[in-house]
């Protein structure tokens, strides 16, 4: 068969390996120190478990060539794949075979077959196969050749996004692999299959990076975290209707003696050197693809907050921030193509806490009042029937209440569609000017997202952000801020605990403040008393912009409030309605609860 491949990694190097053992007539496009490594040497694989070396010489070529394949291959990096697919759209074949991580097959199968019909118009694209797969191998590139684990002659499970290949495309893989003892095994839903894989080594990341890239550093408190962030992520999985692929991993949801064996063989295999190979080597020299997944995932979270993963969500933060792990183990940093240059988690103003203290009560609530009409109406007791009737009316306010947390927690996520808490942030953050080395202060911080774009907006300043970070948002810290803005690049910033009733700062020190969404939490009778602590450490010539729900039930008469700060000398003092059309639509922020909506700024 003629075959085109793509990807000389670990595991495409293996995967040529099995080519080659049947015969086939593989070209390979390579480019860089790895062609010239195959040019001169040959592909040399060390197969650990089986203690022998191969060597394979292969036709390498930069460009994939204009002829006709039987078989494309592509092994990449899930980010990388879909960088390539208007390359694989062009080539002339009658199956391609997408090896790797790939959390967005479906956009990834949809754009194939849109590009495929503009490289080859008039034609039909159902004729040609698109299929994805895993293949089950380790190892790391080192001196000129591979240090290879894999168990037997190798295996690869493939399949299309929700079915598994038809009769001609397994005749077409079948041959490939022929003679060589190399095992397919057809799987019905690869999406599924790549999710769960990614539910799976996601934890054993985090715990890698935690530990330096060495697992052997893993206590048991860790292995233990790390093991039930697993199970979290699986149940995640089939909460939100995945599949769970292979079938048998769903004894990750309910098998008890099948989780111990997991765990002690996770123990085993990060105690010894196989950790390396099966895991931390791969951390160390992939951190761009080990990023990809964790926002791809954490991207699927954001769209099921009432899932609660407090196992996942503390071995993630064990682990240093993206900007960390790519200075530590990589020369480009957070450089690398089509990757975010950190993480930075900004949380939701909808505490989740809430959600799923809504959605409890909602469940119990709903349990006592069937329980109530079942009793009521086997003793005929309108009594009971009344009392089913009341927490009847309960269970519906708090499901609307649940259902109100979860649409309004979607609209502020920063990684969900609205990125309703982006566009007010950046929003403000344009209002907020520094001097030449002048510094700023973000009353209320939060979790550092206003602070760290007006950083980033003025680099020739400094900014300080300042919160209580009290029990109300526990979530939010001092070391959550300085993760972000590590995270985002920021060094201009700075973060100190304060409050902002009684700022801890002599008059006129900063040369701006500004604050979003704070002061309407504050339990005062007089919230324009609050503004005006604010602006007491405010420069002469400094701006300010504050937002915040500034109805009158609130603050009072703030057109007055306008007026007095005018009369005191203030410059072009505003206030800005942001609900009508700025930051969101007036019927957004009725829903949401924030109609009266503004900016105040101006300058001191």
């Amino acid at each position: 068969m003629k075959i085109l491949v793509y990807g000389v990694g670990v595991i495409g190097s293996f995967l040529i390996h099995s080519l080659k053992k049947s015969g086939n007539d593989i070209t390979l496009v390579a480019r860089g120190e790895k062609k010239e490594i195959l040019d001169q040497n040959g592909l040399i694989i060390h197969h650990v478990f089986q203690k022998k070396t191969s060597t394979d010489h292969l036709k390498t070529v930069t460009a994939a060539p204009k002829d006709h394949f039987d078989l494309v291959i592509s092994v990449m990096q899930g980010q990388q794949q879909i960088a390539l697919l208007p390359t694989l759209a062009g080539i002339d074949a009658e199956l391609f075979v997408l090896v790797g991580n790939n959390l967005k097959a479906e956009e990834t199968k949809e754009l194939f077959y849109e590009l495929r019909k503009e490289c080859f118009p008039g034609t039909d694209s159902k004729e040609v196969s698109l299929l994805f797969a895993f293949q089950g191998t380790a190892g790391v590139w080192e001196n000129g050749q591979v240090e290879c684990v894999h168990l037997g002659h190798g295996s690869m499970s493939v399949g299309g996004l929700h079915r598994k290949p038809d009769r001609r495309e397994k005749k077409l893989l079948t041959r490939a692999f022929s003679g060589s003892g190399y095992q397919l095994r057809w799987v019905d839903d690869m999406q599924g299959w790549l999710w769960c894989h990614a539910a799976f080594v996601l934890p054993i990341v985090y715990a890698s990076y935690a530990c330096g890239c060495d697992l052997r550093k893993a206590d048991k408190a860790l292995s233990d975290r790390m093991m039930a962030a697993i199970i979290e992520a699986y149940q995640l999985l089939d909460f939100a209707g995945v599949k769970i692929r292979p079938v048998g991993d769903q004894k990750l949801l309910f098998g008890k003696a099948y989780v111990a064996v997991i765990k002690a063989a996770l123990r085993l295999v990060a105690k010894t050197k196989l950790g390396d190979l099966l895991a931390t080597d791969h951390c160390a020299n992939a951190v761009a693809e080990m990023e990809w997944l964790d926002q791809e995932f954490e991207a699927f979270r954001s769209e099921n907050p009432s899932f609660r993963m407090p196992a996942w969500e503390a071995l993630r933060m064990s682990m240093p921030s993206w900007e960390e792990v790519h200075q530590a183990y990589d020369k480009a940093g957070a450089a690398n193509p089509g990757i975010a240059p950190g993480r930075a988690d900004y949380r939701n103003w909808v505490p989740r806490g809430l959600i799923y203290g809504c959605a409890a009560g909602t469940g119990a609530l709903g349990v006592v009042t069937c329980g109530l009409l079942k009793a009521g109406k086997k003793a005929k007791c309108p009594v009971l029937k009344a009392a089913a009737a009341l927490t009847g009316a309960g269970t519906a306010v708090l499901g609307g209440m649940t259902i109100w947390c979860v649409a309004a927690y979607r609209q502020f996520s920063y990684r969900g569609k609205r990125k309703l808490s982006k566009d007010i942030v950046e929003g403000i953050a344009t209002h907020v000017t520094l001097p030449e080395d002048g510094v700023g202060l973000d009353v209320g911080c939060g979790s550092g997202a206003l602070t760290i774009a007006c950083a980033k907006k003025n680099p020739q300043g400094k900014m300080m952000g300042l919160d209580r970070w009290g029990k109300e948002y526990a979530s939010f810290s001092k070391a959550l801020c300085e993760r972000n803005a590590r995270a985002e690049g920021a060094k201009n910033v700075s973060f100190t605990q304060g409050d902002a009733l009684k700022l801890d700062f002599e008059d006129e020190t900063f040369d701006a403040v500004t604050s979003n969404y704070v002061y309407h939490n504050i339990p005062s009778k007089d919230r324009q008393s609050i503004l005006m602590e604010t602006l007491r450490v405010l420069k002469k010539g400094g701006n300010f912009a504050i937002h915040d729900i500034f109805t009158k039930a609130r603050y009072g008469d703030m057109q007055s409030f306008v007026r007095r700060l005018r009369d005191m000398g203030y410059e072009t003092v505003e206030l800005i309605p942001t609900s009508k059309g700025m930051f969101m639509e007036k019927s957004e922020s009725v829903w949401m609860g924030l109609s009266g909506s503004a900016l105040l700024v101006g300058r001191k």
